[in-house]
């Protein structure tokens, strides 16, 4: 896009910004009483509230899929903005390859779920990223094997693209490989994995090379710590023993380092940046949506649900 067209696009996407639930509304949610009291307060936001009584997952869906429509036409499918679109591709591809078939397919990518279906069918896969096309071109026989592989390709991929684009973006999408590294790391290594099928899981690394996390995983009580101590990953305010024993605190804090990394784009006049910092903030907010309307619905206490909260984009 043109500079002066990125200029309408900020300006459209900083009007939006402003819509965003504050992390104040989120406490007023956990002090509902009720899922029926949490719908009825969502009411008074842009959320349509009908049908998020009717099926809050469908609603949420059809909420990302406008506003994917809606950045997608705003920036002319910006390569940028594609990358962070195909994962719901990949998904669906998962579903195909390695699910056979089963599971509920999304309706979010840039790729129809029944032309994916084609193209897995007829070996043509015209229209997906190179990386992609030539991993499902090889796929290895175990499914596994082969949601790894479909990984590795996807963020090959994002690699490919985001490197010719902002630094922002770049930094942001080696921080992507490089935590989920970690946590493929402390998740495998918790279940017993060989190293040798651990490094085959592993994707493309960015600050942290391979060889770094490889010797540490044989080790009887590896420092994880020390891996991240010369990063920005430092940052992730988790001691050794919750990086090793809390799963879910490494993921929300994960989360959260990212989403910080990304909000630096607020304070971008032009470029993709800021949209992007907008489609990670609003999917950012639907999951919080979620985990508090399923917190609800299971009667958990406010705390466990506030424990899984994310920090929203302010």
């Amino acid at each position: 896009m043109a500079e002066k067209d990125y200029a309408y696009a900020v300006g459209r996407i900083r009007i939006l910004e402003t819509k965003l639930l504050p992390a104040s509304f989120f406490e007023r949610l956990l002090k509902t009483a009720s899922v029926q009291e949490t719908l009825r307060l969502l009411a008074e936001t842009e959320y349509p509230a009908e049908a998020l009584a009717v099926d809050y997952e469908e609603a949420f869906e059809e909420e990302l899929e406008k506003l994917y429509r809606f950045l997608r036409g705003l920036t002319n499918d910006a390569p940028e903005l594609v990358v962070f679109l195909h994962r719901w591709d990949v998904h669906n591809l998962k579903l195909l390859v390695v699910a056979g078939g089963h599971g509920q397919p999304s309706r979010l990518g840039v790729i129809p779920f029944a032309e994916l279906k084609r193209m897995v069918a007829d070996g043509d896969y015209t229209g997906l990223p190179q990386e992609l096309a030539d991993a499902l071109r090889q796929l290895p026989s175990s499914s596994p094997a082969r949601a790894a592989a479909l990984d590795r390709a996807y963020y090959r991929y994002g690699r490919r693209v985001l490197a010719k684009g902002p630094a922002l973006l770049r930094d942001y999408w080696q921080a992507r490989r490089d935590l989920l590294n970690l946590l493929l790391f402390l998740r495998l290594r918790k279940k017993g994995v060989s190293v040798q099928e651990f490094a085959g899981f592993m994707v493309e690394p960015g600050l942290i090379d391979h060889r770094q996390w490889l010797d540490y995983y044989t080790e009887d009580q590896p420092q994880v710590t020390k891996v991240l101590e010369f990063t920005p990953y430092r940052d992730l305010g988790l001691e050794e023993e919750e990086l090793r024993t809390a799963l879910p605190e490494v993921e929300r804090a994960i989360d959260n380092l990212l989403l910080e990394m990304i909000a630096t784009a607020k304070r971008i006049p032009l470029g993709i940046e800021p949209l992007i910092g907008f489609l990670l903030a609003k999917e950012r907010e639907i999951l919080n949506l979620r985990l508090v309307i399923t917190g609800k619905l299971n009667k958990l206490p406010e705390e466990t649900i506030r424990r899984r909260l994310r920090n929203v984009y302010f």
